[in-house]
Parts: structure tokens; C-alpha cells; sequence
């Protein structure tokens, strides 16, 4: 389903991959001290792998629940007015997930709000870039399934543990654009398609950040599915990595665990991977090439990839899931691009399915002219579970925060303190005859 409105269609691309190829080592405990750090939030694909030795270090925790989020804001622009206002989104958007989530300890967030074409020269009018961010840091974690997958060092930091691998100097590195129309909460303007209320953005940028990210998606354009690829330094194979997002993904009705998908990818065995076109060649001729063409299928076909809500009760191998236990117990995701979009493709939940319930906060789309506050208000959710609606408050338990109890309406003033946190994401604005806007 798509939104139409009577303006250009604003597209909100998201970075939510791995460089297309990263130098890994090979062998668990060389994992344990190397880092994915990300350089550019305005390039997708620049990243870089750091050493990340283990240290000791006692995490900056607070007394408040409140004050969690800490940002380092820069504003390059002179009208300081808006420089405060948009400050103050990320204090709402801060509380609006501490009042869902008891955060452990503090994240830290390196954020700017400039006029890109001027600071960077992307200046495509065609392009119009809202903004950027990214995790300063991915941290490789063994789960208790024996697998190394990388964390958000956002998340990874809520994991509480004393000894762990060096962290970067924020969580988050994350750019905005000055140059657009924003919408504010309290503006005395009405709410128009022509506007985009700031705080919904941010706030939905926030949950990306948090972990609601995947690392799957058609790496070499050659409609083949993968997770993210390291190439060993001492020439051993190459191996596919996942996110901790994608441990608990599913292929609906039956139920089977996409890491198991992983599993049969990383029985191919490559002898010359120096570079991403090599390998990628070598693997199109392989056995396993299949399996990923399958799973291209299956990212761009309806409703057949979830996230499972239950990871202790898996499903039984042999037995499909009840459309009841899907509805109830599973987060269908967006499946529905054909071809596959790496921007919105497994990285949202169903439009279809969401976008007039409660959990409309991720799905890939903005909906013209609506606010956070209007689209609360017609799921009815405003006091009960906030934006942040049931099932996402159950997917971001099952992948490590601590989800409270009960959901209490967060105190939004103004206030000179900045909090909250962002994701992995490339957010662009591309202005286009089409009426739709894209997450």
C-alpha cells in the first residue's frame, strides 16, 4: 500500500548495511577485539574495521531515567532559535523511550545540524539530503548459540558487561539538514503534506538506533540475498556476519530461522575473495548461490519474512506456523518491494499490516500531513504504549533492553538538556512527481 498526497514524494533511504565487504580476521578470538566503525554518516558505505581490545571500564550510569540520552550538538547554522528547537526534539524523543525502555546505562550521541550542500557540496537538487546517522561503532558479541554477531555499540552498552571491547568515543554520529521544512510539536501552523514533523523522524531514526536493523540485502546487485561478508586477512574463506537483529528473523508460515539460511551460506568456501567483485563471482557459480537467490524471493514476496517474538519457544522444523501465532507472537516485515529495496526492504514492519495500528511508528513510509501526536491518537495508543506500540516494545526486549512494565506518558517541556538516540541510518529526501513518503 501507498500513500498518495498532492506534493513531491519525500524518500527517507536508509543506511542499515555493512560495507559491502569488510577485512575481518579468522578466528573468534582475533573477532573479540575488532570493530566495524562507520567514517561518513553521509556515506553508506565507508566504514573501517579498528582494534578494539578489551578493557575494564565502569559505564557512565545516572541516578535519572530521564537524562539517558546525551547528546554532543553542534549547530552550524546562525537562526538559534531553530538550532534550540530542534534540540529539544531529541529531549522528547529521548523520554518518549525511556518511559518505554530502563536503559542501564547512557548513550552517547555526536550530532550536527548544518546546511549539508554547504558544508559537504552534495548539492544535487534532485537529492535533497535530511539528514544522516549512523553507529559510531559496531561490537562483535558471542550469543548463547555460539554465534559472533555485531552489535550497535548503543545496544551492546546495555548489556551491562564490565569487560568488553574498547568503545568509540560516541554510539552515535549523526548529521542533519537545516535546509527543510520542519514541523514542530506546538508550531502554530497547521500540520500540512508539504511539512515533516521532526520528531516523528527522529524518533523513528532513535528505534533504528537502538537495533532495529538488519544486514541482509543484495550486496552485489545480482538479485541474491546475503548478510554482510568478511574477507579474513591470512586468506581463509570468507564468512557471512549478522546483526543481532537478524538472530531472531524467520521466513513465514514455516517458521525456519534465517540463521540457519546463514549457516548453509557459510558452507561456501572461496579461494580468491581480495575483492568484493571476485568473490561475489566466485559465490555466483557456487552451491550455496541458490539459497541466497531463494531468499532474494523471499525478501521481495508479501509477507514471508518476520521477526519472532518468542525466541524460547522456537517453532517446531517440522510444522508451519498458525496464522494465530503469527499474529499474535511474530512482526511481519516489509517484503513487498519487488525488486528488492535496500532502503525500506526487511528494515521496516508491513506497511499493510502496521501502518493504522498501534506499531505504525516503523514502517517504511511517513504518512503526509500527519503528526506523531494525530497518529497516536487515531491507534489509540497516546497513554498505553505511546509510539512505541506492543510488538515493537516485545521485539526490543527479545534483542536485550529491558522493557518496563508499564508505559507511563512522558512530560514534554522545553528544556535546555539533550538526550536520545540514533541508528544506523541514511535518511534522504528525494523530491519526485510521485506522492509518497519513504522512511
Amino acid at each position: 500500500m501507498k500513500i498518495l498526497s498532492t506534493i513531491s514524494v519525500i524518500f527517507l533511504i536508509e543506511l542499515i548495511y555493512l560495507t559491502t565487504i569488510l577485512s575481518l580476521p579468522s578466528n573468534l578470538d582475533d573477532l573479540k577485539n575488532k570493530c566495524i566503525e562507520f567514517t561518513n554518516p553521509l556515506n553508506r558505505y565507508e566504514s573501517k574495521v579498528v582494534d578494539c581490545p578489551t578493557v575494564e571500564s565502569s559505564l557512565d550510569k545516572r541516578a535519572s531515567s530521564n537524562d539517558m540520552f546525551a547528546v554532543n550538538f553542534h549547530c552550524g547554522i546562525n537562526d538559534r532559535t531553530l538550532c534550540n528547537r530542534v534540540e529539544n526534539v531529541f529531549v522528547k524523543a529521548g523520554r518518549y523511550i525511556t518511559a518505554t525502555l530502563n536503559l542501564k546505562t547512557v548513550i552517547n550521541v555526536n550530532a550536527q545540524f548544518l546546511d549539508i550542500c554547504r558544508a559537504t557540496g552534495e548539492c544535487d537538487p534532485g537529492r535533497i539530503i535530511l539528514g544522516a546517522a549512523k553507529p559510531t561503532r559496531m561490537i562483535p558479541n558471542q550469543d548463547p548459540d555460539g554465534k559472533t554477531r555485531y552489535y550497535p555499540q548503543a545496544l551492546y552498552k546495555q548489556l551491562n558487561i564490565n569487560k568488553h571491547p574498547e568503545f568509540g568515543s560516541s554510539d552515535i554520529t549523526a548529521t542533519f539538514n537545516s535546509k527543510m521544512d520542519y514541523w514542530f510539536e506546538g508550531d502554530s501552523s497547521s500540520m500540512t503534506s508539504k511539512k515533516v514533523d521532526i520528531l516523528y523522524i527522529v524518533l523513528h531514526e532513535l528505534i533504528h538506533g537502538l537495533g532495529f536493523t538488519n544486514s541482509w540485502s543484495d550486496y552485489a546487485n545480482i538479485k541474491a540475498l546475503t548478510p554482510a561478508v568478511g574477507i579474513t586477512k591470512d586468506g581463509t574463506p570468507p564468512e557471512f556476519f549478522e546483526f543481532v537483529f537478524d538472530k531472531h528473523l524467520v521466513l513465514l508460515p514455516s517458521g525456519r530461522p534465517l540463521t540457519t539460511v546463514t549457516d548453509e551460506l557459510n558452507q561456501f568456501k572461496s579461494n580468491s575473495a581480495s575483492s568484493p567483485e571476485e568473490f561475489f563471482k566466485s559465490f555466483a557459480g557456487s552451491p550455496q548461490f541458490p539459497i541466497a537467490q531463494d531468499m532474494y524471493k523471499n525478501s521481495t514476496t508479501h509477507g514471508s519474512i518476520g521477526f519472532l517474538l518468542t525466541p524460547d519457544t522456537p517453532p517446531n522444523a517440522n510444522t508451519e506456523l498458525t496464522q494465530d501465532k503469527i499474529n499474535n507472537d511474530v512482526v511481519i516485515l516489509e517484503t513487498s518491494f519487488n525488486p528488492y529495496d535496500p532502503g525500506s526492504s526487511i528494515g521496516h514492519v508491513d506497511l499493510d499490516t502496521y501502518l493504522d495500528s498501534s506499531d505504525f511508528l516503523m514502517t517504511y513510509t511517513y504518512p503526509p500531513g500527519k503528526s506523531l501526536d494525530e497518529m497516536m491518537s487515531k491507534a489509540g495508543s497516546t497513554d498505553k504504549t505511546g509510539p512505541i506500540g506492543p510488538k515493537l516494545r516485545r521485539l526490543l526486549g527479545v534483542i536485550g533492553y529491558e522493557v518496563k512494565d508499564n508505559y507511563t506518558p512522558p512530560v514534554n517541556n522545553s528544556s535546555p538538556f539533550i538526550s536520545f538516540n540514533f541508528e544506523l541510518s541514511l535518511l534522504c529526501i528525494l523530491l519526485t512527481l510521485i506522492n509518497n513518503f519513504y522512511f
